[in-house]
């Protein structure tokens, strides 16, 4: 008979509760702790145990978590139990080291609990107590792990229940990512992008926090996108860019300086802000609100920020006017209206530095012309043209006039088959073939053009549309000033993005609200076409050539540009259960394939489609099944196949059944066998206890399943899982067997094939019996008959489980054989009448009669020898006669009455002389 175990291993339940609440432990922002925060419960290093843990706890989320603690020594082994107002086990861990020297215990019912600690050193417990906790009713926490932000509605973030009886005894704090606290009421209003927690808590009578619970989400938009500026900062009379790193389709607005409402831009893939939209200086906000298909009904929507300095500021007045064409006694004055860093003229190579607001300076003998004069100040810069021209009429030489107006001739952009063709200025000189220079000045800008002019009686310059100063000084004299507008020529409006990160391929949809005709040339040079909101497929990496066209005969010129396109390969990406712990946490983590994972919008979804993570980690709050999604960013749209999963409840304890048979004499050696959940289990450690409680771990037995030992003793089993956590053990007790006679067997034992009353064998009382013909079980009876002649085995097991083999013959006593002659020769002793018989007969007798049926001989014996003759007969009868020569009769009776068996013969026997 085998040892049952003493201490079956006990199984933990409310794993989805622990899983949820657990989760917390993981979370950016801290652990559902539950308890005193002030007192926390780590390994113990004193030896003697003691039972240290939370007397009242407050159920959250649907459970709550307790911390409770043992103390003791290295190589303790502990059993936790946690009973339920009910008295039923909610709880039952047994195991060593400091992974049980802490346990963390689900409760998810109100009422007094028990919680009881055991504590075994070796084989003998050292330690035991128990003690009450009070489950109370605490919030449930109602915020979610995710929250969608839609276009700029603010997100309503709450932390519990609202229903909840007691809500006003909650202490309620928010912080941001920044850890600044933005609220302190159980529920608040969020608009901006990020992470958030809360923390909340009852003040006890003492002070101290009870119920203390730690939340956090993120709030966020459904895409992921970036938005860019051409410039972080920029001076009054600059331009702006605005863009996203993600070629999405959407809609732009600004808020200005001052203001609250947003101006819609349009919908583009990136917006120009002239100057001229920029003017006021200050802090400006960019909008750009994109939809989402897996969520239509919320756009997402993010802002960015840059600021407009104010410009330097200046007056230049002119003092004197030079008196002709080649006097230099002109003269102006400039003055700082802002503080400035300096002023340069560049006409004369003049620089003046830190001028404060207010103060001023004169240039005098100045020449007739117009003056660049460039001001710095808070890293801005402003340009301004003055034109020093001459008194009226520009002379030379006298007072007769001889300068003569040259014929300005202009011409306005025109539309050209690709784009816009510049305008036209064109001067012709009265007086024919001239010597000189000229400059056109841009307002505000400055010198656009500048050149000689040798022996030419025309000039004729390309300009864009625009406003221009003309400055001529031909054959010595400066001709006065002229203004001219070279009108600017409509032309079609679309967006595109300038780059675009391809993944396989992309759907490109100018962004325009005319009626358009698009033709778009691919690096290799292929041609395609497509209308206003028509899609071209992008599936190679180079340079586009886009040019658009005015569907309609409105006077639009087309406009064309080009844009880069970088290909790459579909995104790989794959998930693996990164981390769990000996409790059931797990962590699971997104793993992507030749890309920086920061590169890449990561979701995490629900089997709802709701998002619950948007980081690599993810932490589960409950077991289900959930789906990974890994984009690129700054890139289309990569046409992925989103990676499902399930989390399970994870397995924290298995059974751990252990049987072992005595130490036997032959062999001196007994066998225990572990029976567990084979599945689970990773790693098998034995340890070994002798009869005084010393200590041995036994390595030379790890992973065995089976040991055959020598030694008695207690031994025990821990079974661990595959990142090492243990989730059994159990020890038993093998000990030297008393039993130590084997079954009593005769070397021999004869049998009888005919019917006989021939008892069984009895070798003695064991436990078992396994009798064996030739190698073939025959019998597990206590007694048994042999049946056939040969060689048996006999195999006992005593009740200590001891094993004794035995080995006997068997042969066959009914199966004689019997030898007699059938003629005899009278006085001849070598030739008279015997019998001679095989092993087994035990008594004869024998009667011989003549032909006419007398009794002439008869004898009978009952110790027969062995193939010996006997019953010899010379031929005397009964009376004393020789017997007539003739034919008799005999009659031979062979008996064993201890096989139970008679058996008659009758021959013949011929007398002669």
């Amino acid at each position: 008979m085998q040892a049952k175990a003493q201490f079956p291993l006990w199984k933990i339940g409310n794993r989805i509760l622990g899983t949820i609440i657990l989760f917390l432990a993981f979370s950016p922002f801290g652990q559902n702790k539950n308890l005193d925060p002030n007192s926390p419960l780590p390994y113990s290093e004193f030896a003697d145990p003691q039972l240290i843990g939370p007397e009242t706890l407050c159920i959250v989320f649907g459970g709550v978590i307790g911390t409770f603690s043992a103390g003791g020594a290295p190589g303790d082994v502990y059993t936790w139990i946690a009973t339920d107002p009910s008295g039923n086990e909610i709880f039952n861990r047994t195991g060593g080291g400091a992974a049980f020297e802490t346990v963390k215990i689900a409760f998810n019912q109100t009422g007094t609990h028990r919680v009881s600690l055991r504590v075994r050193r070796a084989t003998q417990i050292i330690y035991e107590e128990s003690q009450a906790v009070v489950v109370q009713k605490g919030p449930e926490l109602a915020l979610l792990p995710d929250y969608l932000i839609c276009g700029n509605n603010p997100v309503e973030l709450t932390a519990i229940d609202p229903e909840t009886p007691n809500l006003s005894e909650f202490t309620f704090i928010w912080r941001d990512l920044g850890d600044n606290i933005i609220g302190n009421q159980n529920t608040i209003l969020v608009s901006r992008e990020g992470f958030y927690k809360v923390e909340l808590f009852q003040v006890s009578s003492t002070g101290t926090a009870e119920c203390l619970i730690n939340g956090s989400t993120y709030v966020g938009p459904s895409l992921d996108f970036e938005l860019q500026l051409d410039k972080g900062s920029l001076c009054q009379g600059e331009s702006q860019t605005l863009s996203t790193d993600t070629p999405l389709p959407g809609d732009w607005f600004l808020i200005k300086p001052g203001g609250s409402n947003p101006e819609a831009l349009g919908s583009a893939f990136e917006v120009s802000l002239p100057s001229s939209e920029i003017e006021e200086p200050g802090i400006y906000t960019a909008i750009f609100s994109a939809i989402d298909e897996r969520y239509p009904d919320c756009r997402s929507e993010r802002r960015i920020s840059f600021e407009v300095r104010e410009a330097p500021e200046l007056e230049a007045t002119v003092l004197e006017k030079p008196d002709n064409c080649v006097e230099p006694n002109g003269s102006f004055e400039i003055t700082a209206l802002s503080d400035l860093d300096s002023i340069r003229v560049v006409e004369r190579d003049y620089l003046n530095v830190g001028l404060p607001s207010g103060s001023s300076f004169i240039l005098s003998n100045l020449d007739p012309q117009i003056y660049t004069i460039l001001a710095y100040s808070n890293g801005c810069k402003y340009s301004t043209l003055l034109n020093l021209e001459t008194k009226e009429p520009p002379i030379i030489g006298g007072s007769t006039p001889t300068i003569q107006e040259p014929n300005y001739q202009l011409e306005a952009e025109s539309c050209g088959e690709r784009g816009i063709t510049p305008g036209k200025l064109r001067l012709e000189f009265a007086q024919g073939e001239v010597n000189g220079d000229f400059r056109i000045m841009a307002l505000g800008t400055g010198e656009v053009a500048a050149g000689n002019i040798q022996d030419q009686s025309s000039l004729e310059l390309n300009l864009s549309s625009g406003t221009y100063l003309v400055e001529l000084k031909v054959d010595g004299c400066t001709y006065p000033v002229e203004q001219i507008t070279i009108d600017r020529q409509p032309q079609v409006s679309f967006s595109n993005p300038g780059t675009i990160a391809i993944c396989e391929e992309f759907e490109f949809t100018p962004e325009t609200s005319e009626d358009l005709i698009f033709t778009l040339q691919d690096p290799e040079g292929n041609i395609f076409t497509a209308g206003s909101g028509e899609s071209f497929l992008l599936n190679k990496s180079g340079t586009y050539t886009l040019l658009g066209e005015s569907n309609q005969n409105n006077g639009n010129c087309p406009r064309e540009v080009t844009f880069e396109a970088s290909l790459n390969q579909k995104i790989n990406f794959d998930l693996e259960l990164f981390e769990e712990d000996c409790f059931g946490n797990q962590v699971y983590r997104a793993t992507v394939e030749d890309l920086d994972i920061a590169q890449t919008s990561i979701r995490w979804l629900n089997e709802d489609g709701e998002i619950v993570g948007r980081g690599e980690l993810f932490y589960p709050t409950a077991v289900g099944n959930y789906t990974l999604s890994v984009q690129p960013l700054a890139s289309g749209f990569c046409e992925i196949e989103p990676i499902p999963f399930s989390v399970e409840p994870p397995v924290l304890s298995v059974p751990v059944e252990l049987e072992a048979t005595k130490i036997c004499p032959d062999p001196a050696t007994a066998m225990i066998t572990l029976t567990t959940d084979e599945d689970e289990v990773d790693r098998i450690e034995w340890i070994f206890f002798d009869l005084n409680d010393n200590r041995e771990d036994l390595p030379q037995y790890s992973g065995l399943y089976e040991l055959t030992v020598d030694r008695a003793g207690s031994y025990e089993a821990v079974v661990f899982n595959d990142i090492g956590c243990e989730i059994g053990r159990n020890f038993i007790e093998v000990s030297v067997s008393t039993l130590i006679s084997g079954p009593e067997l005769e070397d021999t034992y004869a049998i009888c094939s005919k019917d006989n009353t021939l008892p069984g064998i009895n070798p003695g009382s064991f436990e078992e019996y396994a009798w064996y013909f030739e190698g073939d079980l025959v019998s597990t009876a206590p007694i048994y008959k042999p049946t056939q002649v040969g060689t048996y085995q006999l195999e006992v097991v005593t009740i200590d489980g001891c094993l004794f083999v035995g080995e006997f013959r068997t042969f066959d006593a009914c199966n004689f054989s019997v030898i007699m002659p059938s003629a005899m020769v009278l006085g001849d002793s070598n030739r008279d009448f015997r019998v001679l018989v095989s092993e087994g007969v035990t008594e004869a007798e024998l009667f011989i009669y003549n032909r006419i049926g007398e009794l002439i001989y008869h004898e009978e014996s009952k110790e027969i020898p062995v193939e010996s003759p006997f019953f010899n007969w010379s031929g005397t009868t009964i009376r004393g006669e020789k017997v007539s020569i003739g034919t008799l009769t005999v009659v031979l009776f062979l008996r064993n009455p201890i096989y139970g068996f008679e058996e008659k013969l009758i021959g013949s026997l011929l007398v002669i002389e």
